[in-house]
């Protein structure tokens, strides 16, 4: 790998491997012009990311051929579809947000979970995706081990009082 590069899943490469995982949902490869295309990104642009995702183990690759993910591609890509589901979900049915933007909301946020805020995330989701009065304990005890882990004791009161400006209107 040459100097200077990270050894690691970078967000852009995430992006990269969930649209190779979409593809592969639908058709059994993926082709450099399909993901350019897709992702709205230059063919170099892609191809310098496949050549990365294969370094890294996540996609097999051969220059000109066709792009499969490995079983480790697959496991990670699944990882980050189901947390973006998740937060595209949470951002458009729980707090109202529009479809579009609550996708590309999902897609940034998703790219700072590590495994423990996934898992939290998947906890909460089940308790408030379809919330209802029976599930009030459930959220209850959520938030108490919430706490719990954060070494909370209890909520300060400058917390409970913050009170923010008149939100800004956006122009139309």
């Amino acid at each position: 790998m040459p100097r200077g590069r990270k050894k690691s899943l970078t967000p852009a490469l995430e992006d990269y491997l969930a649209v190779i995982y979409e593809i592969q949902q639908k058709q059994p490869a993926a082709r450099v012009s399909t993901i350019a295309k897709k992702m709205g990104v230059s063919l170099p642009s892609v191809t310098n990311a496949v050549k990365r995702l294969a370094e890294l183990g996540y996609i097999e690759y051969e220059k000109y051929g066709l792009i499969v993910l490995t079983q480790k591609g697959k496991r990670k890509a699944r990882s980050i579809k189901a947390t973006q589901e998740r937060l595209k979900n949470f951002f458009h049915y729980i707090m109202g947000i529009q479809l579009p933007v609550a996708e590309k909301l999902a897609r940034h946020f998703s790219h700072f979970m590590d495994t423990k805020i996934r898992e939290r995330l998947r906890k909460f989701y089940n308790v408030i995706i379809d919330f209802d009065e029976n599930k009030a304990f459930k959220l209850k005890e959520f938030i108490e081990e919430s706490r719990r882990l954060a070494k909370i004791s209890e909520v300060p009161e400058e917390v409970k009082k913050v009170e923010y400006g008149e939100e800004e209107e956006e122009e139309e």
